[in-house]
């Protein structure tokens, strides 16, 4: 299994690599059609109403090109990003959805630095931020904790420690970090590492009720780090981060040998952050219905135009991939479970590399596409808008078209959450949502995902998974398995991970959770992981655009079914 799964592996990277090659031979044509390598820069012809590969390949390379700089939330790059969403919205003639007439909805970001004069004083002695401790939270508005008890919790997912009572506010819970190379998902799986993890983020996730983590590591290097804060949740954690050091001092002693649940010495923590306003929207568009009875409803359809930004230095790219593709942990890209230590991985990666370098020259890559997570979805909203602006077939209910902002930033899924707390329609005029992320990958040689039994799972040219159809609407998952049934070329329909059960639980970490949350029906449509998850390497060269186009096709003809109904799901 593994030896015949690395001669895959190895003839795709090689072929990968050819693109660079032959890039200025191919000039302006749509290479998408004939699935040839595809190069590093692509300028395509003007996009037409009908959806295609070639059209998908022309948006995506403009989106999520370089020049984006990883479109981080709260940085000029993503603004640049939801500008040329807004430009191109415009441009194919939908309506502004956001406020003042625009197509933006503002959320109030702050870019949050722990203020250098906080402090942490105890028997005298004062913790100071940058060289003992480090500190964050999301808290709308933050004060003193003066009066914070502070308790040792023991080791991260040591389900020997006891589990002791945790009050709803007023605690910070300090605990050591958990054992290198432990397998956090073998222990997980247990019913005492389930209770452990249920009981750790009781605590994180009540109020001021605080889970803090000891270091053994020097914390200069990181003094004064910002984080993206959306002003939202009063009752937000402090999350700490202290040195052994700092936590020795805490506790007058060793944490060697230390219950959970001891008490620290007397303390007067003094935190204090410095906030610095950002900018961070969605783009909202309207494609007005075509039947006056109908058009005050809406059928939104969704997607994230932010990603992560930067990698923190730059990488050789073709060396990046290598290791990802040749590991049995590279599969999933940043999504992995499972640990890389075997000598043939080693090697496989060093075949890899050598061979990768043998047609290609080093590349040094920094920026974070993300023309799968993130782009794939952008890109599918402005295709299928315009095949219904400027085709001839008209949905009779009106299209919200929503790109969130904030998916991947902190809290995760803000702009969701915002819109649907604070609706620009209103909201129970919402029949249904279609949430769309990384649809562009999926072939055979990809690691999807994990089983229910968290066994890997593999695409195939054919397949899109359909998570959440039927959650709030047997009937909602009926039409898109009608649309799919009557396609000319359809798709295998992959429920696997559709499942509360299922330990990726990807329902609730995409944006149709926030939709589901008021009882609107809310569907996702993707075709799961692969080895450039979240990598420098997740770039439009390497998506599969004749498979992404079949997909956009059944999204758009859902979209139209439901559109059309004489009655709400």
């Amino acid at each position: 299994m593994t030896i015949s799964r690395s001669i895959v592996v190895n003839v795709v990277a090689i072929s990968c690599a050819a693109s660079f090659l032959i890039a200025d031979k191919i000039g302006a044509q749509c290479p998408a059609m004939e699935r040839a390598p595809l190069p590093l820069q692509y300028a395509g012809a003007p996009t037409t109403p009908a959806i295609s590969a070639c059209d998908l390949m022309t948006r995506l390379y403009r989106f999520a090109n370089d020049s984006m700089g990883g479109r981080r939330v709260g940085t000029v790059d993503h603004e640049h990003a939801t500008a040329f969403i807004a430009a191109e919205a415009k441009r194919l003639g939908l309506k502004p959805g956001g406020e003042g007439g625009t197509f933006f909805q503002g959320l109030p970001l702050v870019a949050r630095a722990l203020d250098v004069a906080s402090t942490i004083t105890v028997d005298g002695a004062v913790l100071k931020a940058g060289d003992d401790f480090l500190a964050t939270t999301t808290a709308a508005h933050t004060g003193d904790f003066k009066d914070v008890k502070i308790v040792y919790g023991g080791t991260l997912l040591d389900t020997t420690s006891k589990l002791f009572t945790v009050p709803a506010s007023g605690m910070i819970v300090i605990f050591r970090p958990a054992v290198q190379g432990l397998d956090q998902s073998a222990i997980q799986r247990t019913a005492k590492g389930r209770d452990w993890v249920t009981w750790y983020n009781s605590i994180r996730n009540r109020g001021t009720a605080n889970a803090a983590q000891i270091t053994p590591q020097a914390l200069r290097a990181a003094t004064n780090p910002t984080t993206s804060v959306l002003l939202i949740d009063q009752g937000a954690p402090i999350t700490l981060t202290l040195t052994s050091t700092a936590a020795q001092k805490l506790f007058g002693g060793a944490m060697d040998g230390m219950a959970a649940g001891t008490s620290s010495k007397a303390a007067v923590v003094n935190l204090k952050f410095v906030d610095t306003p950002k900018v961070s929207r969605n783009v909202i568009a309207i494609l007005p219905g075509s039947d006056v009875k109908l058009r005050g409803e809406y059928v939104a359809l969704g997607a994230h135009s932010d990603h992560i930004g930067m990698a923190r230095a730059p990488a050789d790219h073709d060396s990046v991939r290598a290791s990802h593709l040749g590991s049995r942990a590279g599969a999933e890209g940043a999504a992995s479970r499972k640990q890389t230590t075997e000598d043939e991985e080693y090697d496989r990666i060093r075949f890899l590399n050598d061979s990768l370098h043998k047609v290609h020259p080093s590349r040094a890559d920094s920026v974070n596409n993300g023309a799968d997570d993130g782009g794939s979805g952008t890109v599918a909203l402005l295709e299928i808008a315009e095949a219904f602006a400027k085709g001839t077939v008209k949905p009779k209910r009106s299209v919200l078209f929503v790109w969130h902002t904030g998916t991947e930033g902190t809290p995760a899924l803000s702009g969701s959450t915002w819109l649907l707390d604070h609706p620009l329609v209103p909201r129970d005029s919402i029949v249904a949502e279609f949430d769309v992320d990384m649809i562009g990958r999926g072939e055979k040689t990809d690691e999807v995902g994990i089983t229910l039994d968290e066994i890997p799972r593999y695409g195939n040219p054919d397949f899109v998974e359909v998570v959440g159809a039927r959650r709030q609407s047997t009937e909602f998952g009926s039409l898109i398995e009608l649309a799919n049934t009557r396609a000319k070329s359809a798709l295998k329909l992959d429920y696997a991970t559709d499942s509360t059960a299922h330990p990726e639980n990807l329902y609730c970490r995409n944006d149709a959770s926030g939709y589901a949350r008021f009882g609107i029906p809310a569907v996702f449509f993707t075709t799961g992981y692969h080895a450039d998850y979240r990598q420098v390497t997740d770039e439009p060269q390497y998506v599969q655009y004749q498979h992404m186009a079949r997909i956009v096709q059944l999204i758009s003809a859902s979209t139209l079914q439901v559109a059309n109904l004489d009655h709400r799901l």
